[in-house]
């Protein structure tokens, strides 16, 4: 199988952390606990690539059994009690602000890590043409491969969320489904057909906006003044705009136009070998960012109205909030 030669960013093991990475195979969780298949590159130095296979299931299931628990326990035991000090009375508000506080954590420490991962890459700041250059990206460094499968985990679990309809629904909840079907074939396809690079900018263009939407939210709830909780709204506006329109649609362009250039890889389909990006599959996964960009849209629309009532002099209000029209749910609530 062919790999690329060079790795910009990769994690540096002494030779008794690898004797103790093998002893966690000998554990029978090891499989939920850590990530599988590392592939020594060098005796001397201990450097630890991973690779992909079956097992890694098993640490996603492990996670999406972790992000219940540890959503459960945000809520609770931290976001809970800044309620209630905060001088929020109506337990649905209360309620409304621990699920908004819990993914705005999550976005941050996503982010943070997409943009770690971002900094130290080859494709740095949206370098497009290295999404390419020595595919297929089969081998991945630890924190890649962990965030990625992270990431498939957290929607996994989303999903779950809506399915046990442990959050209020929407009125949009037809395009929430649609959107978390979209996202986990996104991520899960872009795993196994080692679409990495280009997945790690998509989880950044989606992510950066959402915490200050998730901020200005929950600074509603606490009731803080309402220019702060506007101009942190249009903060969000624009960087929704420039992450999500602007640089996702570069994301998107690169893979039609400078995927299969013959000068950066090969454009074949080999799956056993880790191609499988030619002429054809690759309007497979530009079909679901095309769908992915047009809920956008359609999310965009509904912010465009909530900044027409911020210029006019009032406060950022829900144009869509839950099936139920209630005023404590009285800032923009989009899908992640």
């Amino acid at each position: 199988m062919q790999t690329e030669r060079k790795y910009e960013f990769q994690f540096q093991f002494s030779i008794s952390s690898k004797t103790l990475i093998s002893s966690f195979s000998q554990n029978p969780f090891s499989r939920l606990l850590f990530i599988s298949y590392p592939i020594y590159k060098s005796e001397s130095d201990g450097t630890v690539l991973y690779g992909k296979g079956y097992w890694d299931l098993a640490f996603v299931s492990f996670w999406v059994i972790a992000f219940t628990l540890i959503r459960e326990s945000i809520m609770l035991y931290l976001l809970k009690p800044i309620a209630i000090r905060g001088g929020i009375k109506s337990s649905r508000k209360i309620l409304r602000f621990m699920e908004q506080g819990y993914v705005t954590i999550y976005y941050m420490v996503a982010a943070s890590v997409g943009l770690t991962i971002l900094y130290n890459s080859s494709y740095g700041f949206f370098e497009t043409r290295n999404f390419w250059i020595g595919y297929p990206h089969y081998e991945m460094t630890p924190l890649l491969k962990s965030y990625y499968l992270i990431q498939l985990a957290y929607w996994f679990q989303q999903s779950v969320v809506l399915i046990l309809q442990l959050e209020r629904p929407r009125k949009d909840l037809l395009q929430l489904v649609a959107h978390h079907i979209i996202t986990i074939l996104l991520i899960g396809g872009s795993y196994i057909s080692n679409f990495t690079r280009i997945g790690n900018t998509v989880f950044i263009t989606m992510d950066s906006s959402d915490i200050w939407l998730g901020l200005a939210k929950c600074l509603k709830y606490l009731d803080f003044p309402g220019f702060i909780t506007n101009s942190m709204f249009i903060i969000f506006m624009l960087l929704w705009v420039y992450t999500r329109h602007y640089l996702f649609g570069l994301v998107t362009y690169s893979l039609f136009a400078e995927s299969c250039l013959p000068e950066n890889n090969k454009c074949i389909w080999d799956p056993l070998n880790g191609y499988w990006l030619t002429w054809w599959s690759k309007y497979i996964v530009l079909l679901g960012m095309t769908l992915l960009q047009i809920l956008m849209i359609y999310w965009f629309t509904l912010i465009l109205r909530i900044a027409w009532k911020v210029v006019n002099g009032k406060n950022a209000e829900d144009s869509r909030s839950d099936s139920e029209n209630e005023d404590e749910d009285s800032i923009s609530k989009k899908t992640d």
